[in-house]
Formats: structure tokens, sequence, C-alpha cells
């Protein structure tokens, strides 16, 4: 940009794009930590640019098309149609909520299952079935709230 000060003149001659341009180009640049960015894993995604990746995700319309989705859509159907089925006039708010309300109690069950499962194997392995049967037990017990 031109030094002197803005006139009625000078105004329509003036070329701020180019003077911001010079004045973004001569400022100093920061080190950026770049965050590595994984098409599929172990497929690194540098410089690929308009490449259409959506297949690849399990989320997506069209790999739930090609039949590696994660059933999302038919998992929020079906909670649907027991929703409709038990609770007819509920709202969509209502029945958001009730879905999400189970999808939680549903996952921290399974978790716990998980570490339950990994539990009984770990004492199988280290000391045989008996003792995996004693470490179901302990956890039954702790289930329910009795002293081990």
């Amino acid at each position: 940009m031109n030094p002197d000060p803005l006139t009625n003149e000078t105004l329509m001659t003036t070329d701020f794009a180019s003077a911001e341009k010079a004045k973004f180009l001569q400022s100093t640049r920061r080190n950026k930590r770049t965050k590595a960015v994984f098409i599929a894993p172990g497929l690194p995604a540098h410089g690929v640019w308009m490449t259409d990746v959506s297949a690849m995700d399990r989320r997506s319309v069209k790999a739930q098309l090609a039949g590696r989705g994660d059933l999302r859509v038919a998992w929020w159907k079906l909670n649907c149609l027991l929703h409709r089925w038990f609770k007819p006039q509920a709202s969509l708010e209502q029945m958001m909520y009730a879905f999400q309300s189970r999808h939680h109690a549903m996952t921290l069950a399974r978790l716990e299952l998980m570490l339950d499962y990994e539990s009984i194997n770990r004492a199988v392995r280290h000391g045989g079935a008996i003792a995996g049967i004693r470490c179901a037990i302990r956890l039954v017990q702790k289930e329910m709230g009795e002293p081990s």
C-alpha cells in the first residue's frame, strides 16, 4: 500500500489485497507441529488432496452401502421401533433421550462384562480353573453387594 495518506483520488487505485499479501508474506512463520493423519491404518494421508475417503469411514453412507458400516442407522431404527411400540405417544426428543440412555447403559454393561471376562481369564491362566471359578464367584458377590 502507498505510504501516502488516502485521498479520494488514490482510494480507487490502491490495491489493498496486494498490500495485505505482502505484509503477510513478510511476517515470520511459526513452526507448527504437524498432526499425523491416516486414510486407513498404516496409510498416511500426506499430500492426498481431493481424494474421496468417505468409503473408508465406517460411519459414512458409502460404507453402509458397501457393507462395511457400523450399523448405527440400524441400531437407531431398532430403538425407534421398540420405543414407538412401547410408548406410542412419545416425542422425538423423548425417543432420542431414551436411545442415548439405553446406549449409554449398554455400553457400560458391555465394558464391565469385558473387564470381568479379562479378570476371570487372567485368573484361569495363572491359577487354573478353580481360581477362575473363585474369581467369578467374587465378581458375582461384589455385583450383588455381598461381602466377599
